[in-house]
């Protein structure tokens, strides 16, 4: 099975909340009429960290997704069987008609990124935009990325074009399918 990844590039990525304005967009996640800030779905979020001593700061942004793990934790709690990895390309799903919504994957999501609709009792999640990769496309977090810090493909082409630019990974951070990766000083 080849593996699909995002690989997020640290030294580009610059904050901006572009891909999940873009995501949530693309996925439905917002009604634009009733929405409040600290109440609206999301697939993604972007972290930060400051690093350094005054005057020498720098500060370090990141995408947060489903890291499509290897041996998924949200696939053992599924009671229900409504989430699974595709063979085809590593991408957790997961089947909303099966979802019981009994919230147990949620729990067990190390990232937290698993999201709950009340409204349907289902979970839901990034599923690295299956819809879109199915026909040849990008997830819309990549092709709308302001700053181009984040790629898609073969977990395996996206190390060798890191190691190519001289990029190192961030191991802590990579441990599962998304990729971190940031100049090798």
């Amino acid at each position: 099975m080849k593996q699909l990844s995002i690989m997020v590039d640290l030294d580009r990525c610059i904050g901006c909340k572009t891909c999940i304005v873009a995501c949530r967009n693309h996925h439905g996640l917002v009604n634009h009429e009733t929405a409040m800030p600290e109440g609206m779905s999301h697939y993604l979020r972007v972290e930060g960290e400051l690093t350094g001593t005054f005057p020498k700061l720098a500060e370090d942004h990141w995408v947060v997704m489903c890291q499509q793990c290897k041996k998924p934790p949200c696939i053992k709690a599924c009671a229900a069987g409504a989430i699974s990895k595709d063979a085809q390309t590593g991408i957790v799903r997961i089947d909303r008609e099966k979802c019981t919504g009994a919230g147990t994957c949620i729990e067990k999501c190390p990232y937290g990124v698993i999201q709950f609709n009340a409204e349907g009792r289902f979970a839901h999640k990034c599923e690295l935009c299956y819809d879109r990769v199915v026909h040849g496309q990008e997830p819309v977090c990549v092709e709308v990325c302001l700053a181009d810090a984040l790629r898609f493909g073969e977990r395996e082409l996206l190390l060798m074009q890191a190691e190519a630019a001289g990029k190192k990974l961030l191991k802590k951070r990579s441990a599962q399918s998304i990729l971190y990766v940031k100049r090798a000083d």
